[in-house]
């Protein structure tokens, strides 16, 4: 478990700037969905625990609409930069190094909002991420709202397809057991771009139903049916692109349509 740690907290303090990069340029789409989604369940001056925030995103935004925002994440790195994009944007956020499994240091029921947004799918066992899920709803307050997030195994094939064809011929251990896990409807736990655990909707959906005291309000893919044309949008118009991201919310929380994304959110609300 920690050399696991230690891995996941070395590949995101390595580059900090990429996972900011990523939102921002490569899959803005991302935060443009799961916004608009979250917003439906977030009340005015809420009090929200950003856990696995890396380098600040949802943080920063949220400070910035009025909410008073705590940043906990494995990487100091991350924090750190954080902090400095925080100050950059004018918007004020608490940031601190921490570890999703162990929230010892908030007393119970003391946010509206908690953001896990990251951590499950870095924790390989069912173990650590049912620890991860009982921490996060003991500080949440009665009729607060948890967001989790949660990488599909299908989302890996997604971005094969569409960025990296090649993976399906090559003599990698690692993609024959992605693709052959996909192919079975299975979920895999196993060191892709770091230790990773991908899942698919069903398996999602039965981890949060296990945790007593939470129940689940809604399913969304946080890309909905976005991510195949990643590489189509981008030599698209912002008022193109602005479109399908509206037209693509219509279709984010169809049960239908949550094979087509690569980030699945589970909202559930502490009873």
């Amino acid at each position: 478990m920690r050399e696991e740690k230690e891995a996941i907290r070395e590949h995101y303090n390595a580059d900090p700037k990429k996972e900011w990069e990523r939102l921002k340029s490569q899959h803005p789409y991302e935060k443009y969905i799961t916004i608009h989604m979250m917003d439906r369940y977030i009340k005015p001056g809420s009090t929200i625990l950003d856990i696995g925030g890396g380098p600040g995103h949802y943080s920063i935004h949220y400070a910035k609409e009025g909410h008073e925002v705590t940043l906990l994440d494995l990487s100091d790195e991350n924090v750190r930069f954080a902090k400095k994009k925080a100050r950059q944007y004018g918007a004020k956020i608490t940031a601190m190094q921490g570890d999703a499994m162990d929230l010892s240091r908030f007393p119970d029921n003391s946010f509206d909002v908690v953001f896990l947004m990251g951590p499950l799918y870095h924790l390989m066992e069912e173990k650590s991420r049912v620890k991860a899920l009982n921490e996060a709803k003991r500080v949440l307050k009665p009729g607060g709202y948890l967001f989790s997030s949660f990488i599909l195994l299908y989302g890996g094939v997604v971005f094969g397809l569409r960025d990296l064809q090649k993976t399906i011929v090559e003599d990698d251990n690692r993609l024959k057991y992605l693709f052959d896990a996909t192919a079975k409807d299975e979920s895999a736990s196993f060191e892709a771009f770091t230790f990773a655990y991908m899942t698919n909707v069903k398996e999602a959906k039965q981890l949060l139903a296990s945790i007593p005291g939470l129940r689940t309000e809604t399913v969304f893919g946080q890309e909905s049916i976005l991510s195949p044309y990643k590489n189509v949008l981008r030599e698209s118009s912002r008022k193109v692109r602005l479109a399908w991201y509206d037209y693509a919310i219509r279709f984010c929380d169809k049960e239908d349509y949550l094979t087509h994304t690569e980030h699945l959110m589970i909202v559930s609300v502490k009873e």
